[in-house]
């Protein structure tokens, strides 16, 4: 069971969890963009983007897993301080010993600090809510994260990818997520008892909202990892890809005004099937024009598209439960994403060896999402992300 006290229900905790997270995502957008292009400097082979990526959600899978007993030990803040710290500590190992097998294990376990820390602070963010806003507060979530993994893609523009100048601009950035959560976040949800997950809660999670966190894993997979590849075997420069990258995810940010526009006619599969369409335009866009401004209108309409799906299939999962239901509910969404992550990089790499063969592959993660919802959308309730 887990106890919201008057003084949760006044938000006091909600604008640190959101600024933590904010900082915590710059430094992880940033160590994943230029992992891919260390390589070089350390000797790898660029084949071990695929690797890296597919250990990291490996590692997310699993602390899908992990997460409630040590949340549960440690309560909220505690248990989310020890992720970040661990975070920090697979981040100055990757700067002292570039070895491959060393990497692939610093990956592995900054993948279950990344599971711990969102699957944490999303349900807490959903606890200190009353569910008529809590769309809206996962669509205000959504945006700060992207906000935060824009400005990480442009920080190779600042430090370079050489060297041990990227690796210290991370560590610090993440350090100083720490900040809010001892400063401004006094107070927690209190976790009084644990809540297995059952086949019983299994049954009343909703199957597209399953669905669309799949594809959303399917895509966001290879998206860090591989898209910087793709679009350097397409022919930009290091700057130029991480501000196309940097386009994608402010495209994240556009997410809640559109989604807004459209719940108010949309239900929310008929939602993930237009923001499927808009994603699929928008790749077969980028791959025609060499227009830099039109070139800038595809990815960001790209990014609206893939950041759309998570936020939609959360929401409409969560309208029916009790909050005592909220982080089992959080941990199955969290592990259907992290299924497709894992998979995703596996998937993906036939794909590369094609111009343009990774947006084929999203191209058709886009028809199979929006094909499901297309003949097994049913009549729901539309939830306004006001």
């Amino acid at each position: 069971m887990t106890i919201i006290t008057e003084n949760h229900l006044k938000y006091t905790s909600y604008n640190g969890v959101l600024v933590s997270l904010g900082l915590f995502s710059i430094g992880t957008a940033f160590l994943m963009s230029i992992l891919p292009f260390t390589f070089k400097h350390f000797g790898f082979d660029q084949s071990f983007a695929r690797d890296l990526t597919s250990i990291f959600y490996l590692g997310v899978l699993l602390g899908a897993f992990v997460t409630k007993p040590i949340i549960n030990k440690l309560q909220y803040r505690g248990g989310i301080l020890l992720f970040i710290l661990l975070y920090i500590v697979t981040v100055i190992i990757l700067a002292i010993y570039p070895n491959i097998s060393i990497w692939l294990v610093c990956r592995f376990f900054a993948g279950i600090a990344v599971a711990g820390i969102f699957i944490s602070c999303e349900s807490w963010l959903l606890l200190v809510t009353p569910k008529s806003q809590q769309a809206t507060r996962l669509a205000t979530n959504t945006a700060v994260l992207c906000l935060g993994r824009a400005v990480g893609q442009t920080g190779i523009s600042i430090t370079g990818t050489e060297g041990y100048g990227p690796f210290i601009a991370i560590t610090a950035m993440i350090t100083l997520s720490l900040v809010p959560l001892v400063v401004m976040c006094k107070t927690a949800p209190i976790i009084t008892a644990t809540t297995k997950i059952s086949l019983d809660i299994i049954g009343k999670i909703n199957v597209q909202g399953l669905l669309g966190c799949l594809a959303s894993g399917l895509i966001l997979g290879s998206l860090y990892g591989l898209m910087p590849l793709e679009l350097h075997n397409c022919g930009y420069d290091q700057h130029k890809t991480s501000y196309l990258m940097a386009s994608i995810i402010i495209g994240g940010i556009l997410t809640k005004p559109l989604a807004k526009m459209l719940q108010i006619k949309l239900t929310k599969p008929e939602s993930i099937i237009f923001f499927s369409v808009m994603g699929i335009a928008a790749i077969l866009g980028f791959q025609i024009t060499e227009n830099t401004l039109l070139l800038f209108i595809c990815t960001t309409s790209f990014g609206s598209s893939i950041f759309a799906l998570y936020p939609i299939a959360i929401a409409q999962s969560t309208q029916s439960l009790t909050n005592d239901l909220l982080f089992a509910n959080a941990q199955i969404m969290f592990f259907a994403f992290s299924i497709g992550a894992v998979l995703s990089p596996l998937f993906a790499h036939p794909f590369m060896t094609v111009p343009h063969g990774l947006l084929d592959y999203f191209i058709i993660i886009f028809v199979g999402i929006s094909a499901y919802m297309f003949i097994h959308k049913t009549p729901s309730t539309t939830v306004r992300l006001a």
